[in-house]
């Protein structure tokens, strides 16, 4: 049906913060080793924060430590950056007064494992440089908070026909379609949480389904490198 590379790859450790760039990553029956691991609560009432309801939460960066041997490997817990580049990490237990008092939540907050992260999330440079061709400006892959984007010979927006279950190799990993990403406001924010985009918003709900970007799942682990074949069948 298609086929391609891996062009770039991302892991975002805490839910609703800005996240990091890697060059390797395994993808398994639990998604991405180091991906989505936290979640933001409201403290009191167990709310799960998140940034398109809260845009000061992606002034925040969360990424994992450089491991000895494997520049992309995780450790034991996240470091998560103030906007202004302190370091903190997530289980420093002066982390959640500073978070809560940088996001103005007089609850307080609390940083929970986060569950059921059972798939990666893909977008296709095609469909992305079609969506910038009808904005006429550029638009950042990050707003769509994607584990990998692949260039491929498909046409944009063809992976959202793809059948659930079809069969889609990233270098040595074999997963299948789960379903095409519904998209919320999160996009509609620049990265870092300063500026919306009300009219990019807009183009996607009504030009394209409000879909963009696609769910793979698989049930054995593998590595997937930034330069690896992408192929569909």
């Amino acid at each position: 049906m298609f086929a391609g590379t891996v062009t770039r790859m991302w892991r975002w450790p805490v839910k609703g913060l800005r996240g990091e760039t890697v060059r390797s990553a395994t993808v398994g029956p639990a998604g991405m080793a180091g991906d989505r691991v936290l979640r933001v609560l409201e403290s009191g009432t167990g709310e799960r924060l998140w940034g398109g309801g809260l845009p000061r939460m992606m002034g925040w960066e969360a990424a994992w430590p450089a491991q000895c041997g494997s520049a992309d490997g995780t450790g034991d817990a996240p470091v998560l950056y103030e906007p202004g580049g302190a370091p903190w990490a997530a289980d420093d237990p002066g982390l959640p007064e500073r978070l809560a008092s940088d996001l103005a939540l007089e609850r307080g907050v609390e940083l929970r494992p986060n569950r059921n992260v059972d798939r990666i999330l893909v977008i296709f440079e095609a469909s992305l440089k079609r969506l910038e061709e009808e904005l006429g400006r550029a638009v950042e892959p990050e707003r769509f908070r994607p584990n990998v984007m692949v260039e491929t010979d498909a046409d944009p927006f063809a992976e959202l026909e793809l059948e659930p279950g079809t069969a889609v190799r990233l270098g040595e990993a074999e997963l299948g379609v789960q379903e095409p990403c519904e998209r919320c406001v999160l996009p509609s924010w620049d990265p870092y949480g300063r500026e919306r985009d009300r009219e990019l918003h807009r183009l996607i709900v009504g030009g394209h389904r409000n879909l963009f970007g696609l769910y793979l799942k698989t049930s054995r682990e593998a590595p997937v490198r930034l330069g690896d074949p992408v192929t569909c069948w």
